[in-house]
């Protein structure tokens, strides 16, 4: 039950953190999605996406504490410190 619950904290971390990126660049760039994505890897820039994609992940972790969902909880902030991971090897490549 515990895992089934951080694979749900996880699942819906990596779902609001694409749909934050993706609107974002829907809204803020001309260029086709997947054509920004590669544009902003190669201006070095692409971790400041995923930051700003992560920022959906906020109201639905305050969401899962105050409903007393602390394992999905847990998986969600497993799951962005993977993220920070993830943005601190980009700065380095």
């Amino acid at each position: 039950m515990k895992i089934k619950e951080l694979l749900i904290g996880i699942t819906m971390g990596v779902v609001l953190t694409l749909i934050g990126m993706y609107s974002f660049t829907l809204f803020f760039s001309n260029e086709k999605v997947l054509d920004s994505f590669y544009l902003l890897y190669t201006q070095k820039k692409l971790g400041g996406l995923m930051s700003i994609g992560a920022l959906l992940n906020l109201p639905a972790f305050f969401v899962f504490i105050n409903q007393y969902r602390y394992y999905r909880a847990y998986g969600l902030v497993s799951l962005l410190l993977f993220l920070v991971v993830i943005i601190g090897l980009l700065k380095i490549i």
